[in-house]
């Protein structure tokens, strides 16, 4: 099993470097030892194909967050619906994955995770195949703290609770590779703190948005760490911890995923 050169960071102080299999890396993120591991898995020549590959899925307007451009309608825009909204929303992330999920299968991303995780798509039923993963662009911002505010991913975390199948808060990993950074290496804060419900999550957005510095200040008042990756570099965290991707100067792309543990790894997005 191939090993790769990884960093170790927690909020509880931790630094470590050394080298783990990306099975090991996920294990050990997953079952909460470590918040976060930067592995080296490929050279930034070499993962800017990862990018070119994926362009024929098509950049084609969907907006997980505002500036943010994916290549398909991922979860967190089906999970902010109300249960008035969920249908047409959910019929909209359904079909999304139905045509990028073919040909995003066929990527050395998808590929890299299938041959070191032997992971397999999400399935709802009822409903089918999860979206597997995105591409996503930051663009260039100045007057915004965040690139995307912070936040925390869980898969049973839907305001259209009734309607939304999955009930059980599962432990959730995440991995992004990054494509390209921006020019004032921005990275990510992650606190430790992992809301418990999306009701509880709600009310942490409520503050921020009425008062992004209060919001701040409530997170702070926790252990962080900042996290910089670099080009090439996958970085696995634990996303039900609250983050939020720092400021872009310029335009930063990465590709990502979520995973749990359901009969085996299960990729989606």
């Amino acid at each position: 099993m191939t090993e790769y050169p990884i960093q170790i960071l927690s909020t509880d102080g931790r630094r470590e470097t050394g080298s783990a299999s990306v099975s090991d890396a996920f294990d050990r993120v997953h079952a909460g030892e470590i918040d976060v591991i930067l592995m080296t898995v490929a050279d930034p020549d070499e993962i800017a194909s990862w990018w070119g590959t994926h362009e024929k899925l098509g950049m084609n307007g969907h907006k997980y967050h505002p500036g943010i451009t994916t290549s398909g309608m991922t979860l967190g825009k089906l999970q902010r619906a109300s249960e008035e909204e969920y249908p047409e929303r959910s019929g909209e992330y359904f079909r999304s994955a139905s045509v990028v999920n073919p040909q995003f299968q066929k990527t050395e991303y998808f590929r890299f995770f299938e041959r070191e995780l032997d992971v397999r798509p999400m399935v709802l039923n009822g409903s089918g195949q999860m979206l597997i993963g995105s591409q996503r662009e930051y663009p260039a911002a100045s007057e915004i703290d965040f690139s995307f505010a912070p936040h925390s991913d869980s898969i049973a975390f839907a305001r259209a609770a009734d309607s939304w199948p999955i009930k059980t808060v599962y432990t959730q990993t995440a991995a992004f590779v990054t494509i390209n950074n921006a020019e004032n290496n921005a990275g990510f804060v992650m606190w430790d703190y992992a809301p418990r419900s999306r009701a509880e999550l709600d009310e942490f957005y409520a503050i921020y948005d009425a008062d992004n510095a209060n919001g701040l200040a409530f997170l702070d008042r926790n252990n962080s760490i900042e996290v910089h990756p670099a080009a090439g570099e996958l970085c696995i965290f634990n996303c039900r911890k609250m983050h939020g991707i720092q400021r872009c100067s310029s335009l930063r792309r990465t590709i990502g995923s979520f995973f749990i543990q359901d009969d085996g790894w299960r990729i989606f997005d």
